[in-house]
């Protein structure tokens, strides 16, 4: 394991689901913590809670991301800090349930805005950083979305279609330069986190069935925590989540697009 000595992880939506649990895992291993979130009362939170128990530094900064210039402001926010920051986790990041046509445009801005920008502009101020002291990690939240259309999902799957191809490109151009930077992207399938409640999702499928197919957010930033250390450019944590994953790629996009619907679809008893 490489050592973490006065190193330091910044995290995107650190105060809850698979942001919080990421948290945890890094400062259990030593790291400072710089938390963002648009929520102040959490922030707060995870603050004392991650300081007490692990006694490492934690600086918080309230930000909503899904603004125009707040990954600027962030990154400008930090430095003032003296803080170098030596992993970047993008983990924040929302959906919508719905049909495509009735969803306010301005809710499609703000998904794309924090799932696609505010994650492409983060990684491109810290990248450069990185690869001028070629060092450094980027851990990128993708899901098992990104790799399967998603009726009633629409924008949400393709933002995160982005993040899986985005995160492998740079990869292969971090690689390419001899940089001893490295980028992982993390695929998690269903999580037991707050983002269906805040998509309009707890009466659907997926949810009601989520004894079944829903992961911890615990393991899958275990998961996540030694794939990045490893340097893996792609994980995707559970052996279910694999193989749906191989499997759906071998047919027909129609047919991925019907099977995806049915988790999304109004759960009936």
């Amino acid at each position: 394991m490489e050592s973490n000595e006065k190193k330091t992880v910044l995290i995107t939506g650190a105060t809850s689901g698979i942001g919080k649990a990421l948290a945890h895992k890094f400062a259990g291993n030593g790291y400072d913590i710089i938390a963002v979130s648009r929520n102040e009362d959490e922030l707060n939170k995870i603050t004392s809670e991650i300081q007490n128990q692990y006694g490492v530094e934690v600086f918080s900064i309230k930000k909503d991301l899904a603004q125009d210039g707040a990954a600027k402001e962030v990154y400008s926010e930090v430095k003032q800090t003296k803080r170098t920051v030596n992993i970047l986790v993008n983990d924040a990041g929302v959906g919508q349930r719905g049909n495509f046509v009735d969803i306010p445009t301005e809710k499609d801005s703000e998904i794309i805005h924090l799932n696609v920008l505010a994650l492409a502009q983060l990684t491109k101020l810290y990248a450069k950083e990185m690869v001028e002291r070629d060092e450094g990690r980027i851990l990128n939240l993708g899901s098992i979305a990104g790799f399967q259309p998603g009726p009633m999902m629409a924008i949400y799957h393709a933002t995160k279609a982005f993040v899986v191809s985005f995160s492998e490109a740079l990869a292969t151009e971090l690689k390419d330069m001899k940089s001893a930077v490295t980028v992982t992207c993390l695929c998690p399938g269903p999580t037991d986190t707050n983002f269906f409640s805040r998509a309009d999702m707890e009466n659907t499928n997926v949810v009601a069935n989520k004894d079944k197919l829903m992961e911890s957010p615990h393991k899958v930033a275990e998961e996540g925590y030694e794939a990045l250390m490893k340097g893996e450019r792609i994980h995707i944590p559970g052996a279910s989540n694999k193989v749906m994953t191989f499997t759906r790629r071998v047919i027909p996009k129609s047919l991925q697009a019907k099977i995806q619907k049915k988790f999304y679809e109004t759960h009936e008893e």
